[in-house]
């Protein structure tokens, strides 16, 4: 395990360096309330008092208070759900006819397509990948994808193949919404590059186009951003690719501060952590089952003639709901992940997330600043603002090296102070961090609605490496207006941290 960082620099902050893992509505329901088993394991409260702070920097989100939550309800438009009708077509059948290929499987409803040139070596291997994602998927008792009717040329899943390199992301579409569902259903396809043999990004390319079709069926109308987190999760554990998964990731913990749901169909996406983070701390052993079963609930029947699906419930409305009949709560849960992000990879103690050392350096989660324990009283802002459901990390730097007057720490307090942008909510956790780099305590800082102020004051700190500093932003302080991955563009929203000795 490589350690937290012991030697920071004075001024800009640590960076990491370049470059996993249909039932009915009713039944889906308790398919997650059986999901949800036991709660993270909780960590140790490290002993926090009051203390005064200094005057707040961010002197105009202080000069007024949040705006009434009924008439910012009343004026807000509804969300708007994705569009009814695909904006990727599948290829013009006209040209299919005039020269292709089609191979499909004896056993199972899956075919794929290529233009004449395309190598049938080529068109052998995708098939094979798509008959081993769908076989995996039947092992975690998934549904199949709608089948399509005529479309293709049969009712069987399509693949289509382009000639040249991988390039991009794919392209993955929809069909018009099947009749007869009671809820937003559709069948679905996928555009991709023709394998050109060697690797596994191919096979992780169909995995990912299966379970875009996957989660079609269990919610047409679903938010790209659940999409996404739930077929990158998904191709992750049906077609592991390694080369694919580091980038993903690295790309992910690099910007933090960005939304979970921000992510664009077509590419693995480093947010698939969300759902395996669920998996990890609420699940019951079967994969996937939490986030798939959070599509099926959030389904809906969007009225005909509709241009763009109906948007609520989304699924962090399903989550929400889910979690408050738990007894918990959302805020709570995103800090919880904030949390477990910061030891993935090299960083981590084997307590927060199953199999994470594996990402290396590449899952390290990028630190806004690392101070030395001898340079505060400082105050420091983040880089980037930060995007509802994005977190930030800061690191205090307690080593011999850089804490003056080291027998001081055994009696010493550090306070700490946030203060941030109205009408955000942010929930921060001071995380006490040994010298082998394990949790050793904690102090959960919770937001107070109405207010955009954080302070805490935190002892017990002989015998750490380190303090490591988690925020997240958890979306609108007003109470009727939740966050919904639907309103992106997101608004992000900046904050200043005081600490001092």
């Amino acid at each position: 395990m490589r350690p937290f960082p012991t030697h920071a620099p004075a001024t800009r902050p640590e960076r990491a360096p370049a470059l996993r893992r249909k039932a009915p509505c009713a039944l889906a329901v308790l398919a997650l309330a059986a999901a949800l088993g036991g709660p993270p394991a909780a960590a140790a409260r490290a002993p926090d008092a009051p203390s005064p702070a200094p005057p707040s920097p961010i002197t105009s989100a202080q000069a007024g208070a949040p705006p009434d939550d009924s008439a910012s309800a009343a004026a807000a438009p509804p969300a708007a759900g994705r569009p009814v009708v695909s904006p990727v077509k599948r290829p013009d059948e006209r040209d299919a006819r005039e020269a292709s290929q089609r191979a499909c499987s004896f056993t199972l409803p899956v075919c794929v397509h290529a233009p004449a040139d395309v190598p049938g070596a080529a068109l052998l291997e995708s098939l094979t990948h798509l008959e081993a994602a769908m076989r995996a998927y039947d092992a975690l008792g998934l549904p199949r994808p709608l089948p399509d009717g005529a479309w293709g040329g049969g009712p069987s899943y399509d693949l289509y193949l382009e000639r040249g390199p991988r390039r991009g992301p794919m392209r993955v579409g929809y069909d018009p919404r099947a009749l007869g569902e009671r809820f937003d259903a559709a069948s679905a396809f996928a555009i991709i590059a023709a394998p050109e043999g060697g690797g596994c990004a191919s096979a992780s390319d169909a995995a990912y186009a299966l379970a875009h079709a996957i989660a079609m069926r269990l919610d047409a109308g679903a938010e790209q951003g659940a999409i996404a987190m739930t077929a990158s999760y998904l191709a992750a554990i049906a077609a592991p690719c390694a080369a694919e998964e580091l980038a993903a990731v690295d790309a992910f913990q690099r910007a933090p501060e960005r939304a979970l749901t921000g992510a664009a169909l077509g590419a693995l996406d480093g947010g698939l952590l969300f759902p395996w983070y669920l998996d990890d701390a609420y699940g019951t052993g079967a994969p996937a089952q939490i986030a798939t079963s959070l599509l099926a609930i959030a389904a809906q029947a969007t009225p005909a003639g509709a241009a763009r699906f109906d948007a609520e419930p989304d699924t962090f409305d399903a989550l929400r709901a889910s979690l408050r009949s738990r007894g918990e709560d959302l805020d709570d849960l995103l800090l919880e992940f904030a949390v477990a992000r910061a030891f993935l990879g090299s960083r981590s103690d084997g307590a927060h997330l199953s199999d994470a050392e594996r990402f290396g350096d590449f899952g390290r989660v990028r630190f806004e600043w690392s101070l030395p324990y001898a340079t505060l009283p400082r105050r420091v802002a983040p880089l980037r603002p930060i995007e509802p459901t994005g977190a930030t990390y800061l690191w205090l730097d307690l080593s011999a090296e850089n804490a003056a007057a080291r027998p001081d720490l055994k009696t010493a307090e550090i306070t700490f102070v946030a203060d941030w942008e109205l009408p955000a909510l942010f929930r921060w956790a001071i995380v006490k961090v040994d010298k082998q780099g394990a949790e050793a305590g904690r102090v959960d800082v919770a937001g107070v609605f109405g207010s955009s102020r954080a302070q805490r004051t935190v002892v017990g700190l002989d015998g750490l490496s380190g303090l490591l500093i988690v925020g997240v932003n958890a979306g609108s302080m007003i109470r009727s207006l939740p966050f919904d991955p639907d309103d992106a563009p997101f608004m992000p929203h900046a904050y200043t941290v005081w600490l001092s000795r």
